[in-house]
């Protein structure tokens, strides 16, 4: 990422810093677009970087060698989009044959015939027994049977249960093979090429999103107004980019709740619009 150096300061009633410009008929100024040199000198708050204000650099979570490469660098991604494809072929195959299990209730309804003999040749020894044409062991014997057929139905039950869960492991395992575009943005870098291997360790691809631009502010704490600005304020931007200096209103939406003892500042986090990827 390019990074443009940014001055910042926010309005006076913020930091107690300058004002951009003398207001006008007694109101206050709110200069946006380009600035020309005088802006630029009379400007006064604290120089720092933009970044943007979504950054993931993903990465595989277990070994695997790149299959599929599926976009470039600078290319515009939507969130949910694959990016790049680890070796799942072998997963790929364990998922077809996982729902084949999963799809057919063939062990079910082999523990139900079973159960249904059982029961049948029960029912027939109990009436046969109060004719008297069996004996006590045989009945004992068929009852006992139908018990278990019936727990081997249940558990044919709960066994096709499972079979189905693990789809959804499966599935998962599949996904970590696949790196997805987290959101909306833009791909940096991309540091493999297909067909190489690579390990958990290593990273894989960037991707930011440079609609809105971040900027930490190490606002001193020397000026007493710096201890009195919250989120939501609004605060000027001037960044340099490409040589020219652009005016852009942002907004305050993090104020640390401590100060570095070693600088005498405190980090306060200005976000700010970046239409069409102007600043970067």
């Amino acid at each position: 990422m390019i990074r443009t150096v940014a001055q910042l300061a926010a309005c006076a009633a913020l930091l107690g810093l300058p004002t951009l410009a003398p207001a006008q008929d007694g109101g206050p100024t709110s200069p946006t677009g380009l600035a020309d040199h005088s802006v630029v000198r009379e400007f006064g708050g604290y120089r720092a970087f933009t970044r943007p204000s979504r950054d993931a650099t993903m990465g595989f979570s277990q070994p695997t060698q790149v299959q599929e490469i599926l976009v470039k660098g600078g290319q515009s991604v939507k969130a949910g989009e694959l990016l790049i494809r680890g070796d799942d072929r072998e997963d790929q195959a364990l998922l077809k044959l996982q729902r084949m299990r999963a799809e057919t209730d063939l062990p079910i309804k082999g523990a139900k015939a079973a159960m249904d003999l059982a029961e049948l040749e029960y029912q027939r020894l109990q009436e046969a027994r109060q004719q008297g044409g069996s004996s006590p062991q045989e009945l004992d014997r068929a009852r006992l049977t139908l018990d278990r057929a019936t727990v081997e139905y249940q558990q044919a039950i709960l066994n096709q249960r499972q079979e189905v869960v693990q789809i959804e492991r499966l599935d998962a395992r599949i996904v970590h093979l696949r790196l997805q575009a987290p959101f909306d943005g833009q791909i940096d870098t991309i540091q493999v090429d297909a067909g190489q291997s690579v390990s958990e360790n290593d990273k894989v691809i960037r991707i930011v999103n440079v609609d809105m631009l971040w900027i930490d502010v190490p606002a001193s704490m020397l000026d007493e107004a710096t201890q009195l600005v919250k989120d939501g304020d609004k605060a000027w931007v001037l960044v340099e980019a490409g040589g020219k200096f652009r005016m852009m209103e942002g907004k305050v939406i993090e104020v640390s709740p401590v100060a570095d003892f070693s600088s005498r500042t405190r980090r306060v986090r200005v976000e700010f619009a970046n239409p069409a990827g102007a600043s970067r």
